[in-house]
């Protein structure tokens, strides 16, 4: 009975072999869409889930003025021995777990290691598998562990144990299991230099701490929060420590190289989800239709003893060869797609990873599928003859699916298009934006030099000025947070309230030639010739004006030393986050360390020109350099990344909108054929026909935009307002897509209206 009912099913999948082919790539495209998203999702919320006890163990940050995030994991080295002194909640703590990273050259080929400095306490938060050796590296500088995947690649099955380490006077002690999961990934691990500063403002590493059993957490944040310790000088003073799951760390508090945020990648998700439906919706009307058209075969299977069981059977059978066949065609287009999706999403896991993983999300989703429309059938296979030809019940609700399923369908794709389209625009506007506080930001910023004597260092710069396409230019220093920040607090300045309290501001130093490089906005006051006097003339910015509360900037003082002589406009590198208060002193004395260059066209092929030209000179010369235009992509990274999802998904939606269109025209063309030639006969021409299937389709269109419009707008106002930089939502959006939707769907129908009506009338009426 099983074999009959699974060729039976066959050939009913190759009677539609359109709408089957259809079916089948739509079903496929979304089942591994919402396998990659799912995958994606579960991988960035396990990071460092591995570790014994992981549950118990935090990170401590701190608040910083520094930080645009205004949050900083980096703390002082006295901060984890006085946790455990303070907090009987802390098991145990630990300074350090600094990463630095190494280069060793052998046989001519450079190769970079991660190396990870700790305390002799990590262990005690952080437990390491030890392969072989002795935990002595924890307590000896001059001794390191290496791991086994580091330790096959450097030495194959050879005992690394006592040969030389991968850094200065060091020796392999110890083999240690790798951390492939994690946020503290790493390749050497070895003691760590006690800091000299002993300083609560001093901060150089991470501090890790492990909680005992049953700690009211809510209760020790707040203890953390209120903190007080005595400075170097007596001095009671906060020291607020914010601390965060370790298993929550990598998505709570990202690090500027995050490939996406999280944020984005649970928005994959719902996109994928949304995709998985439009589809299942697809084929479902089209399946409900061919039920539809086969009643009198139903009713005709009851009438020689089938039962209600063995029709749903049956129906089960279709959708099993269908699904399985949407299965193993979404392994193949995961195939083609995993070399991008790696690259877009930083996993770095073998093939049998991806495909294991997807394998069960994609089968979770047939079973729910296969369920759905298990339910969805059940109605279907209870009629008799009588109700099978006259069949009015199930023309009602088959309907009713029909105009559900494809004004579902036709409200994703509107919605995708319109919110990839805003944006489009938002990236664009961030990228050209004046309100950036930059106009130039094509700059690189030259960081280190090798293979230049000291001495001729003016010999270089003159090399430098003469290379062609490259415009040179001395600087006295960087006005931006390259390398690092440096700060200092401000509790006094004009017309401070009494509630009011200190704060920190950025310090940078800044020139007139390094102020025009880039391309900053002076609006108030001037740009003073120097900083040096009493009171020192300096340059704020924006931030820092609206902190104060100052409504007249320009000569107001603080601090007991400075004089406000002009306002920058905020430099807004970060999309997301407001620019931090900050306090500019002139410096005129160029630096022969602080070196810049503009170019045009590609900046490796600058790079290389500038190596070439300086090599005929300085044949050992080699250049490093900081980009703005990076960095300000770096921090773009998460909405390109999003932009591009959001753009597959929109055409992945509107290609199932169309096939399904084109089907359900196609189905409704055949069952309708009667009517068709009917209408023929009576007078209707071919363009009549049309207009009568566009009323129904351009109707479901409208419905459509009056839900997907207000939807996406809501949605993209909501996303924009993260932003500090907003591009407006342009009504030209909504007539574009609403012309590029009508176009299609005119297309297709016509096209497929005007072959059913080309046909001879006589022979359709004949036939029925």
């Amino acid at each position: 009975m099983l074999k009959h009912y699974l060729i039976v099913a066959l050939r009913n999948l190759i009677k539609y072999k359109t709408q089957t082919i259809i079916s089948i790539i739509g079903l496929a495209v979304g089942f591994v869409s919402f396998a990659l998203s799912g995958m994606w999702l579960h991988y960035e919320q396990t990071y460092d889930t591995f570790h014994e006890g992981a549950d118990r163990v935090y990170v401590a940050g701190t608040t910083s003025d520094l930080e645009n995030s205004g949050y900083s994991s980096i703390t002082s080295p006295m901060l984890a021995q006085h946790l455990m002194n303070t907090f009987p909640e802390i098991e145990s703590a630990t300074y350090g777990n600094r990463i630095v990273t190494i280069e060793n050259t052998n046989n001519g080929q450079t190769n970079s290691w991660k190396k990870m400095e700790i305390d002799s306490t990590f262990t005690s938060v952080l437990p390491l598998v030890l392969l072989e050796g002795s935990y002595q590296f924890l307590y000896n500088p001059d001794e390191i562990a290496i791991t086994r995947r580091t330790a096959r690649q450097i030495f194959g099955d050879e005992s690394p144990i006592g040969k030389p380490g991968l850094t200065l006077s060091t020796t392999i002690t110890a083999v240690v299991e790798d951390w492939k999961h994690s946020n503290y990934s790493f390749d050497l691990i070895g003691k760590r230099i006690p800091d000299e500063n002993k300083l609560w403002h001093f901060a150089a590493g991470q501090t890790l701490l492990r909680v005992i059993p049953g700690t009211d957490m809510k209760a020790l944040k707040k203890k953390l929060m209120d903190m007080e310790v005595i400075d170097n000088e007596g001095k009671k003073i906060k020291y607020p420590v914010i601390i965060t799951p370790l298993t929550e760390e990598h998505y709570t508090h990202p690090s500027t190289s995050a490939f996406i945020h999280i944020e984005h990648i649970r928005l994959f998700c719902i996109i994928s989800l949304l995709i998985v439906l439009s589809a299942l919706a697809n084929y479902l009307i089209m399946y409900l239709i061919r039920i539809r058209m086969r009643q009198r075969e139903w009713a005709l299977r009851k009438v020689n003893g089938a039962s209600n069981t063995g029709l749903l059977l049956l129906l089960i059978s279709e959708l099993l060869i269908l699904f399985l066949l949407a299965f193993l065609i979404g392994l193949f287009l995961m195939e083609i797609s995993l070399p991008a999706f790696k690259l877009l999403s930083g996993i770095n896991e073998n093939s049998l990873f991806f495909y294991r993983e997807a394998a069960i999300y994609m089968s979770v989703v047939i079973c729910l599928a296969l369920f759905f429309a298990w339910s969805t059938l059940f109605f279907q296979s209870y009629f008799t003859l009588q109700s099978a030809i006259s069949s009015s019940p199930a023309k009602h609700f088959s309907n009713i699916f029909r105009r559900i399923g494809l004004w579902f369908q036709l409200a994703i794709s509107i919605s995708f298009i319109f919110c990839t389209i805003v944006m489009m625009q938002q990236l664009h506007h961030l990228r050209t934006s004046s309100d950036m506080g930059i106009a130039h930001p094509n700059v690189e910023f030259v960081y280190y030099l090798s293979g230049i004597p000291s001495d001729d260092a003016e010999n270089w710069v003159r090399i430098m000025q003469e290379i062609p396409g490259i415009e040179f230019h001395r600087i006295a220093d960087v006005p931006l947070p390259i390398g690092g920040k440096s700060g200092f607090y401000i509790d006094e300045w004009d017309n401070k309230q009494e509630a009011e309290t200190e704060f920190m501001v950025n310090d940078f130093q800044i020139s007139q030639e390094a102020f025009d490089l880039l391309g900053m906005q002076l609006i108030q006051g001037t740009f003073p010739k120097d900083s040096r006097g009493k009171p020192a003339k300096v340059l704020v910015n924006e931030a820092f004006v609206k902190k104060t509360g100052w409504k007249d900037p320009i000569g107001k003082q603080f601090s007991n030393y400075y004089s406000v002589c002009g306002v920058i406009k905020d430099i807004q590198l970060s999309p997301t986050i407001p620019a931090s208060p900050s306090v500019f002193t002139v410096n005129l004395l160029p630096s022969k360390d602080k070196n810049a260059f503009t170019y045009h066209g590609n900046y490796e092929d600058a790079k290389r020109t500038i190596e070439t030209y300086v090599q005929k000179t300085y044949p050992n010369f080699k250049i490093w350099t900081q980009s703005v235009a990076k960095m300000i992509e770096d921090l773009l990274a998460s909405e390109r990344a999003l932009m591009k999802l959001l753009s597959v998904a929109s055409a992945v939606c509107i290609i199932i909108a169309i096939f399904g269109i084109f089907s359900l025209v196609s189905l409704s063309c055949e069952q309708r054929r009667k009517e068709i030639a009917i209408r023929k006969v009576n007078g209707a021409t071919i363009k009549d026909i049309i207009l009568i299937f566009l009323k129904e389709y351009m109707g479901l269109l409208a419905l459509a935009a009056i839900v997907a419009f207000p939807t996406g707008y809501i949605i993209m106002k909501r996303w924009l307002e993260t932003y500090v930089i907003q591009t407006p939502i342009s009504w030209w959006s909504y007539v574009a897509i609403l012309i590029v939707i009508i176009i299609i769907i005119f297309s297709c129908i016509g096209w497929r209206i005007w072959q059913a009506a080309r046909r001879n009338p006589a022979e359709e009426i004949k036939t029925e």
